[in-house]
């Protein structure tokens, strides 16, 4: 399986400010025995391993009167000092699904529908900002959000005690100021952003800001932060450390696996400095990861085994720490705390903003309401409800005042790189002989123009089809249920036209039109529309014979248009669970002067069935002539790899259709199990008749079998397909990233 590189991939987490050169540290009752500083080392999701060693210091009866963490083991070593069982730990970290909380699967759910529309042409996950005439990004390539909510989850209150001394057990974070190269030792603020500042790996996620400085991981300057327990209370220390085998020579053959290989050099250097000041009292615990990588969190359950057998490995020396079964269930009793009470909430508030409107904001809050009782699970489901809203770098959360009259405060922060976006994309497709189509396509939003959330939206495309559209998506409500959108829109298209499976003639079409849609948004699976659209079509051979298709001068149509879509998709192509319904209406009459008299209606239907890690899926789709006679530039096109393998592209055309579809997929490979990234090999059954067929060929019933191998990577969706017809058509074809149009309501479902 491909693995991002080891210190590329990690769960990001803590932060801030620099602690007192020496703390002052409670007791505990630690007057008859030497304090013990519990040291654990960064190391992504090996540190999950640190989890087996705290099972087996409970075990043995051994107290910690302080921790000093990295990294991964600032994640661990904040939930313990903040008075988290060693039980309850393992428990909640077993429980966590990484790919939702690292990979973001499982985020589309809660997007609202207009933004999954706006999404769907769209086969990245870039979020580009223009700002001073430059392009910016959010800082890091991951989306952090769901990594806060665990973080703020796993230490829950303890994030309210702003001296990290005064903690069941005092604690300390080590991050990075990447301005002056320099460590910084956490001791105060937010628990939980300290975590993350400590876990913010450069490029994979966003540094925490903190005043001037920009923090980052900490495994940069000190991975085992040996010095920084010793100065807080360690009269013995206790070092976890994660270590992986070195790589060949062969392992470094490539520039990515050689910078990859430059980090953990240098991580390891400074481990090694700081272990090597233990002395014989000391108690250094290596824990061997094999081929666990620090990117590996569907490993976490295998990682933390190995640290309870490295643990018990070192029994005899940390025997020396242990302390009677009373002395200890004292010193747990102490620190034990129970997070998980429910909350009666006197009041919610907005806080932060400056452009997003905090009324917008309190729409998505469901259940953290006045006067009801929540617990933080439900406080957290409100937070992730904000951020799916789209408009959001980061969404926290803080409950304050007294605990008779507890205010949520919700922290939603403004995207920095807004309020322009932009995003590219492109696509190619190959079908055996010359047969080879490609776009480039830009997309340029300007949100929140108005207090109601107005964003003006504009697309243009260059390749085989050309395109340019601009308009104002404007809502009328504060809910964003009701909205208006007029827009005007160029594209120009070339199309190869068949007798039979033979190409005889190339077209040029030619649309112009703009339109007003009146629409409605239902939650985030349902948008209704209904539209006025005039527009100005043209349809020119290019070359072969006009006996097929003949040429269409200049039409003026005025239009009434309906749409309506249900979207329960994981993602946007090759979904692996949920459903799409579209269906279209399109009536041209002579009543606003239009020179067409025509109705079609189309409708499609795909549901997606996962089984295990294999799915299935069925679709159907069909489209026909209402009144009036189709032009030929309304004419339903079938044919292509994603309508109809074994078909060249648009190869069927004619008045209606009805296609049927199934295809099952078997995973082969993961390629990052994180960001449900995977080979699949696959087989497609498709039949489908086109009425009214400009070669005059009868409705006949094709079928047609295609054999694939595809799969989402990290630079885009791909598919290999060939495929075979009854009519002795069949094709080898290719199509990477955005999928090229074909001319049916089918185009939607990929």
């Amino acid at each position: 399986m491909m693995r991002f590189s080891p210190r590329l991939t990690f769960l990001p987490l803590a932060l801030l400010l620099a602690f007192p050169a020496q703390a002052q540290v409670p007791d505990h009752g630690a007057a008859s025995r030497p304090r013990i500083g519990l040291v654990l080392g960064g190391g992504g999701a090996k540190g999950a391993a640190h989890i087996g060693v705290l099972r087996v210091l409970e075990e043995m009866h051994i107290p910690v009167d302080c921790v000093a963490g990295t990294s991964m083991g600032a994640l661990v070593g904040a939930t313990f000092a903040a008075g988290v069982s060693p039980q309850s730990i393992e428990d909640q970290v077993l429980a966590v699904d990484w790919s939702e909380t690292v990979g973001q699967t499982g985020d589309r759910d809660l997007m609202p529908i207009d933004r999954k529309i706006q999404n769907k042409t769209i086969t990245n996950n870039l979020d580009i900002g223009v700002k001073d005439g430059n392009l910016k990004g959010a800082g890091g390539f991951l989306n952090t959000q769901n990594i806060d909510e665990l973080l703020r989850s796993l230490v829950a209150g303890a994030r309210y005690v702003d001296n990290f001394d005064s903690l069941p057990i005092p604690f300390r974070a080590v991050a990075t100021d990447m301005v002056a190269g320099e460590m910084v030792v956490l001791g105060d603020g937010d628990l939980s952003v300290a975590m993350r500042a400590s876990m913010s790996v450069p490029g994979a996620f966003s540094p925490v800001i903190m005043g001037d400085k920009v923090l980052a991981d900490g495994g940069q300057m000190r991975n085992v932060p040996v010095d920084i327990a010793r100065a807080m209370c360690g009269d013995v220390i206790i070092a976890v450390s994660l270590a992986t085998p070195p790589p060949t020579a062969a392992d470094l053959s490539s520039t990515l696996s050689l910078a990859g290989r430059s980090i953990d050099v240098m991580i390891e250097a400074n481990s090694r400095a700081q272990l090597a000041t233990l002395t014989d009292e000391d108690v250094s615990i290596v824990v061997q990861m094999g081929d666990i990588g620090s990117g590996s969190f569907d490993r976490v359950p295998d990682a933390i085994p190995l640290g309870r057998k490295a643990a018990l490995a070192n029994a005899a020396s940390l025997s020396r720490y242990s302390v009677s079964p009373e002395e200890y269930h004292a010193w747990r009793k102490r620190i034990n705390r129970d997070y998980s009470k429910p909350v009666q909430v006197a009041e919610v508030t907005v806080v932060g903003l400056e452009k997003v409107s905090p009324d917008y904001v309190k729409t998505a809050i469901r259940v953290t309401q006045p006067g009801a009782t929540v617990t933080p699970e439900q406080i957290t489901a409100d937070s992730k409800r904000i951020f799916a809203l789209g408009d959001f770098a980061e969404v926290s959360h803080r409950i304050t005042d007294t605990p008779t009259y507890p205010t949520v405060e919700f922290h939603p922060v403004e995207k920095s790189w807004g309020p322009n976006f932009v995003n590219f994309d492109a696509g190619l497709a190959y079908a055996d002989g010359d047969h080879t189509a490609f776009v480039l396509r830009a997309e340029h939003r300007r949100e929140w123009l108005n207090s109601l959330g107005g964003q003006w939206r504009s697309v243009a495309q260059i390749g085989t089809d050309l395109g340019l559209q601009t308009g104002l998506y404007q809502p009328l409500d504060m809910r964003q249920r009701y909205f208006i959108e007029p827009y005007l829109r160029v594209t120009r298209y070339y199309e190869d036209i068949y007798d039979g499976n033979n190409q005889v003639a190339k077209y040029d079409f030619l649309e112009s039109y703009g339109q007003v849609d009146f629409g409605l948004n239902l939650g985030s699976l349902v948008q209704l529309r209904a539209g006025v659209r005039q527009s100005w079509n043209e349809v020119d051979l290019q070359t072969g014979t006009p006996e097929l298709l003949p040429e269409f001068p200049r039409t003026h149509e005025s239009d009434i248009v309906l749409e309506a879509k249900y979207d329960s998709r994981d993602t946007v192509g090759m979904p692996s669970k949920g459903s799409l319904l579209e269906a279209r209406y399109l009536s041209a009459e002579s009543w606003l002067g239009g020179d067409a008299s025509y109705g079609m209606a189309e409708a499609m239907a795909l549901t997606v069935v996962p089984f295990r890690d294999d799915s299935m899926n069925v679709f159907a789709a069909g489209g026909m002539d209402t009144s009036g006679e189709l032009p030929s530039y309304r004419r339903y096109r079938i044919g292509g790899l994603y309508s109809f393998p074994g078909l060249q592209r648009q190869q069927l055309r004619g008045e209606s259709y009805w296609l049927l579809g199934s295809s099952y997929k078997w995973k082969l490979a993961d390629i990052e199990t994180l960001f449900n990234q995977a080979l699949y090999a696959g087989l497609r059954l498709t039949s489908t008749s086109v009425s009214g067929r400009a070669d005059g060929e009868n409705d006949e019933i094709l079928t047609g079998l295609s054999v694939f191998i595809n799969g989402r990577t990290p630079i885009g969706p791909f598919t290999v397909s060939l495929g075979g017809v009854d009519n002795s058509s069949w094709a080898l074809q290719l199509g990477i990233g955005h999928p090229m149009r074909e001319g049916s309501i089918i185009d939607d479902i990929w």
